[in-house]
């Protein structure tokens, strides 16, 4: 049986070595978990708006992407731009941010988060991806109600959702309120019921935070989200900010 867990690589305090610590390449190895959907995207619709779009085909990947980056150490992600492409076995340079304002880049729809929609992103990591892994945890809501591809489709939806929605409202439970797969800028074609889940559950019973949230930024291809979990004496010491990568190891 095999798990991913995580190690970590403390980079050098110099500031040139800390920039190029910044950059890491990876390998889109598989997308092992996933469904297939429709979506729309229309940047010029409100949130409320139900004005007709044009749905793809059903062949948008909705899903976990599994990575190995240039240590051979294997990532988890989740997609924040649905726009670009990142294909099963391209090789990609990623800058690597903590300020997750910065992603998706502004290269294409829909452009940078808001604050507001990094809370929410960090609400939703915090409740359903286990934080040692990348991977979505057990025992919570989401995973004892539905499959793995499901569950792991339904997330994927609903981050594309909050990154991609004209969100405009003022706090994080208006924001939450303004989540729709069946209205607004981003839609999805029968989406599962799976997303509802995942979007009452947001604020429930306060917002929770994620500081380990990184986000993986190109100019050519979509950007991605990975958890990088940080040891307090590293957080403490201020170093080791990014050299921090998922890796898998046999478990006996």
């Amino acid at each position: 049986m095999k798990k991913i867990f995580f190690s970590t690589c403390i980079a050098a305090a110099a500031a040139t070595t800390a920039s190029a610590d910044n950059i890491i390449t990876m390998t889109l190895d598989s997308m092992p978990n996933y469904e297939a959907y429709s979506v729309a995207l229309n940047t010029r619709l409100s949130w409320d708006s139900s004005e007709s779009v044009t749905f793809t085909s059903p062949s948008i990947i909705a899903g976990e992407r599994q990575w190995t980056n240039q240590y051979g150490r294997e990532v988890i992600s989740y997609c924040v731009q649905l726009y670009q492409s990142a294909v099963v076995g391209e090789t990609i340079e990623y800058h690597q941010t903590r300020d997750l304002t910065n992603v998706p880049g502004a290269e294409t729809a829909p452009g940078p988060m808001s604050q507001i929609q990094v809370g929410m992103v960090e609400d939703m990591y915090a409740r359903f991806i286990d934080k040692r892994t990348g991977m979505l945890a057990e025992n919570t809501s989401l995973t004892d109600g539905f499959d793995y591809a499901t569950a792991s489709a339904a997330f994927q939806l609903v981050l594309w959702e909050i990154s991609h929605e004209d969100i405009t409202g003022s706090s994080l439970d208006e924001a939450r309120d303004q989540l729709s797969m069946e209205v607004g800028a981003f839609r999805a074609a029968e989406a599962s019921s799976a997303t509802e889940l995942i979007i009452s559950s947001l604020g429930e019973d306060g917002w929770e935070s994620m500081n380990g949230l990184v986000g993986l930024q190109s100019a050519t291809a979509q950007d991605q989200l990975m958890v990088v979990p940080l040891p307090a004496p590293i957080l403490l010491a201020g170093i080791g900010l990014i050299g921090v990568a998922a890796v898998r190891r046999k478990m006996r």
